[in-house]
């Protein structure tokens, strides 16, 4: 089952949850709204966005994930013990199918780090609910 916790588990080493947030599209208007909706997400639950931590790639979803240097730059931030959260709009921005889904999957939770989609939240964010 998908690692897709709203509030991730803190330890006495985290006070403060540190998210990635990270989009893939190809439209830079609508990459614009995904991260400000998964920011808007952030925000209400107290989470921090690390600097340089607002990510995205101008591709379609079915592009391999390794080969986004957006991607790459979240991998690199799981690396360095900089993030704990990832937040995306939908699991698919991380990747398109179920085996590429789990093998990220696997890597970030080899560097501690948890997902959270913010899709189940959308509605909420795009009407002004959540604040």
């Amino acid at each position: 089952m998908p690692d897709t916790h709203p509030n991730p588990p803190r330890t006495a080493h985290r006070e403060t949850t540190k998210v990635a947030l990270y989009a893939c599209e190809p439209d830079p208007d609508v990459v614009r709204g995904m991260l400000a909706a998964a920011a808007t997400v952030a925000a209400g639950h107290g989470w921090t966005i690390v600097d340089e931590g607002t990510i995205s790639d101008g591709c379609l979803l079915t592009q391999a994930p390794q080969s986004r240097p957006g991607w790459d730059r979240v991998r690199a931030l799981a690396q360095q013990s900089r993030i704990n959260l990832v937040v995306v709009p939908a699991r698919g921005h991380i990747g398109f199918t179920q085996a590429v889904w789990e093998a990220e999957q696997r890597f970030l939770r080899r560097h501690g780090v948890c997902v959270a989609s913010v899709e189940p939240l959308l509605d909420a964010v795009l009407t002004g609910a959540l604040v």
